[in-house]
């Protein structure tokens, strides 16, 4: 199977020498996605965890090169990984920016639950969909045109995240999901989820308490 470990991905992270404030954005996409991805499992879709978790712990491991070099980092970040011998997360890396009508409308796939998650991670934050999206229109948007391309866009998630959330017991912005919190030493596997720093079968982060204590 070409599926990175937890470990493997670190390990990853570290050769590339990406910033912790990169690789906390990355764990907090990983754990959304993993955490969507059980629930769903629950109702009869049959996802894969841990591909799942590789492709969110992934799907930025170009930042850092791109930065400098201006490469778009989804791309390079594909080819990267298929260097690496895991051309399956290299596919979810390569589609983890851009969605399209008939992927947001398709089956429920690892790609997308990635993608979906990255847009709910602003830097190190989770947040709604239209928080995320009403920070790129200030932040990026020069003219109306470009405005409403991003407007289209959010309406695209919104449609995207009802069919996601249609059937689970939470809500997007519910304490469930909201509250979610990680820490850079259990996402190594260094005792978080486990007894004598032993990583566990399922999940990297120290989940916080609903209300985020």
């Amino acid at each position: 199977m070409d599926i990175p470990s937890r470990t493997d991905c670190f390990s990853l992270m570290e050769r590339v020498r990406m910033p912790v404030h990169i690789q906390f954005h990355s764990m907090l996409v990983a754990e959304i996605a993993v955490f969507l991805g059980g629930l769903l499992n629950g109702r009869s879709t049959s996802l894969d965890l841990q591909l799942l978790e590789a492709g969110g712990l992934l799907h930025d491991i170009a930042k850092p090169r791109s930065i400098a070099t201006g490469e778009k980092h989804e791309e390079l970040g594909a080819v990267m990984l298929r260097d690496w011998g895991y051309p399956t997360v290299a596919q979810i890396v390569r589609e983890h920016v851009t969605m399209d009508y008939g992927r947001a409308m398709g089956p429920v796939s690892e790609s997308v639950l990635v993608n979906y998650a990255d847009k709910r991670v602003r830097h190190s934050e989770i947040v709604s969909i239209q928080d995320r999206f009403l920070d790129l229109i200030e932040r990026y948007a020069r003219s109306r045109e470009q405005a409403a391309f991003l407007e289209k866009r959010m309406a695209l998630y919104f449609s995207l995240e009802e069919r996601i959330f249609e059937h689970l017991p939470i809500s997007p912005t519910g304490d469930e999901l909201m509250a979610i919190q990680v820490s850079l030493d259990c996402g190594k596997g260094e005792g978080g989820n486990g007894d004598n720093g032993k990583e566990t079968d399922r999940g990297f982060a120290c989940r916080g308490k609903i209300g985020g204590a």
